[in-house]
């Protein structure tokens, strides 16, 4: 019975150091290989590329950090594997990332409704390189230490971004009644301004000049038809009447006999 007993024990051990020995030896390689890939993909890729991403901070996700993440960033290596060759040494490197993601998403559950739960603290941005490995890094270090991840989350209250759109929007199209809104510079107005004016005076002026014109004619006419009357007055004056005549020649013949 103690040889059996003692056989068990040792069969045990050598279960327990052989598993433990597997999974050191899988962990020390995952972490070589997510190193040698940052640092390649950190010295390949220019350090002024900006990668988009989309992600929660560390404060904003607390434990359930890593489960808010994982899915974006790995949207985010397959837009950038994408802007590679298929025998490109980068989008090789990417891969492996990806896949060291894919497998950190296998294991957690609920994460739909986890990540749908925080839609509102996701943050669109575009990452310099450096930057953008860094976060990288960072994920997968956290990921490797937290291995039983939350099954649920609580997300604080959705940010409110209300007053700084209406802020936005009033400076953009101001609506006070203070300061009129311009299409045009200042000084294009003045000088349109200043084209209008002398159309304007021009028309006033042949306006007066037309009135003047009708008054003056006018004048004129009346001035001929006051000195016409006067003149055939005159001659009508001097004219003698035709009867007196007639008897001043009677008288004449008269005395004649």
């Amino acid at each position: 019975m103690k040889k059996s007993k003692i056989w068990i024990r040792i069969c045990v051990h050598l279960l327990v150091c052989t598993t433990f020995g597997v999974h050191s030896s899988e962990f020390g390689d995952a972490v070589t290989d997510d190193i040698t890939s940052i640092s390649l993909l950190k010295q390949n890729i220019p350090k002024d590329y900006k990668i988009p991403v989309t992600y929660i901070p560390k404060e904003v996700g607390g434990m359930c950090w890593v489960t808010l993440n994982v899915f974006h960033l790995e949207l985010s290596l397959r837009g950038l594997a994408d802007k590679f060759g298929n025998i490109s040494s980068n989008k090789y490197n990417i891969s492996i990332l990806i896949e060291m993601l894919k497998e950190t998403r296998y294991h957690m559950k609920n994460l739909e409704v986890i990540t749908s739960d925080f839609e509102c603290h996701y943050r669109d941005e575009k990452w310099q390189t450096g930057h953008y490995f860094q976060f990288v890094e960072d994920f997968l270090n956290t990921a490797r230490w937290n291995r039983d991840p939350p099954e649920e989350c609580d997300p604080p209250p959705c940010p409110t971004t209300t007053k700084a759109s209406e802020t936005t929007i009033t400076a953009q199209y101001p609506t006070s009644g203070k300061e009129p809104l311009r299409f045009l510079p200042e000084v294009v107005e003045r000088s349109l301004l200043s084209l209008l004016v002398i159309p304007i005076a021009a028309i006033v002026v042949l306006f007066v000049w037309k009135v003047k014109s009708r008054s003056n004619q006018h004048q004129s006419d009346e001035l001929k038809s006051v000195e016409g009357g006067l003149f055939t007055g005159t001659e009508e004056s001097l004219a003698p009447p035709l009867d007196d005549i007639s008897e001043k020649n009677r008288l004449n013949i008269i005395e004649a006999v």
